[in-house]
């Protein structure tokens, strides 16, 4: 990941229009405020950094994407299992066999298919989506070689 850095500023501080980007001079106090230095000693200090992204790392983007999205997929496995669970445990699923039964329509459920299809199912999204995230890394890099870049401005308080 590429990053350039531009000059820090603290609070307290500002560029005058003209001057050298180097060149820094304070600012006057605000109204009610004392100008003693030690009163501004004890105050405290904001330092900023201005931070540009230019570049992001596919593969990284790739091994994050496929973690996540795992991840997200046993979330929704787990969830999906105690829900299975618990409308079994309460007799819904005989209950609706027996309702298509006296409709005439014949339903086998088996819960070890249902889970085993939405595995597969989560897994061919694990890809698909991680495939998305790769190719958004690759656009972003595009556009930030044309544009720039997206510029952050990072506070650190000391």
């Amino acid at each position: 990941m590429a990053t350039s850095q531009r000059g820090a500023t603290t609070r307290g501080e500002t560029r005058a229009r003209g001057q050298d980007p180097g060149t820094w001079t304070p600012r006057r106090p605000a109204p009610g405020r004392s100008a003693d230095p030690r009163a501004a000693a004890q105050r405290r200090t904001v330092v900023q950094h201005h931070v540009t992204l230019r570049k992001v790392d596919p593969w990284t983007v790739l091994k994050l994407s496929l973690i996540f999205y795992f991840c997200v997929l046993l979330v929704v496995m787990v969830g999906l299992t105690l829900f299975w669970t618990a409308i079994n445990n309460m007799g819904l699923i005989e209950t609706v066999i027996g309702f298509l039964a006296e409709l005439q329509v014949e339903v086998a459920v088996d819960g070890g298919s249902i889970g085993r299809a939405v595995f597969f199912l989560g897994l061919l999204n694990v890809v698909i989506w991680s495939g998305i995230n790769v190719f958004l890394a690759f656009l972003y890099n595009l556009v930030a070689d044309l544009v720039g870049g997206l510029r952050v401005t990072v506070s650190e308080d000391d």
